[in-house]
């Protein structure tokens, strides 16, 4: 009897362990770390940002993101994105666009692998799609998740620290408008997003404040 006792005590204390060890592998998912707790984050394109659909390929001159933080860590981070100065490339062909984001945001989810940092992306829409202007021809691109892949990479130093998100998205949405595009009123999913952004943060006083992922 003794002995069955202690067997079954120290197999409760192993179960305990196992799951502690559990516990702490779950809660040491990657998160997106804030130097300070109100983090006004920029990001700039660092290797030009590409949407590619059927009619042709976007590409800006300026893209830019701005977003806030007010935690230390989250898994998420929601980004507002501007495009200027754009041009919808087909083959030899390049023509004028404009982009109409209409309040859309573009928002960054890390996934739960801690062996590469990996993650999703989002758009967000409060009421219309994006619209991609060019002459005889509209797209349109409405609200969706889940695209995927989103590569993080840190760099940088102390509060210098900043992250470069790698973006490699298939299978986006979006709808062609107009004769002018190949594919006329057909929603499509073959769209892409591509290129690499830089994410830095500053405080309120406009001084550095470390940005990183672990």
């Amino acid at each position: 009897m003794l002995r069955n006792l202690k067997t079954l005590g120290l197999t409760v204390v192993a179960a305990m362990a196992l799951g502690s060890v559990a516990t702490s592998t779950a809660s040491a998912a990657p998160q997106f770390h804030f130097e300070s707790e109100h983090t006004i984050i920029t990001g700039t394109q660092t290797e030009a940002v590409a949407l590619a659909f059927d009619t042709g390929q976007l590409k800006c001159g300026v893209v830019n993101f701005a977003g806030t933080s007010q935690v230390l860590t989250t898994t998420t981070i929601t980004l507002n994105p501007t495009f200027d100065n754009c041009k919808l490339i087909h083959g030899a062909e390049e023509t004028a666009a404009t982009v109409t984001l209409n309040g859309c945001s573009f928002l960054f989810h890390l996934g739960a692998n801690t062996e590469h940092l990996t993650g999703t992306m989002g758009i967000e829409c409060p009421d219309f799609p994006i619209e991609i202007h060019a002459p005889e021809c509209t797209i349109t691109v409405p609200q969706q998740g889940n695209l995927g892949t989103v590569t993080f990479t840190n760099e940088g130093a102390e509060t210098t620290r900043s992250v470069v998100l790698d973006l490699g998205l298939g299978g986006l949405d979006y709808v062609e408008h107009g004769a002018g595009c190949a594919s006329e009123t057909e929603t499509t999913n073959n769209g892409t997003l591509t290129g690499k952004i830089t994410i830095t943060g500053e405080n309120t006083m406009g001084a550095h404040r470390g940005i990183w992922v672990a």
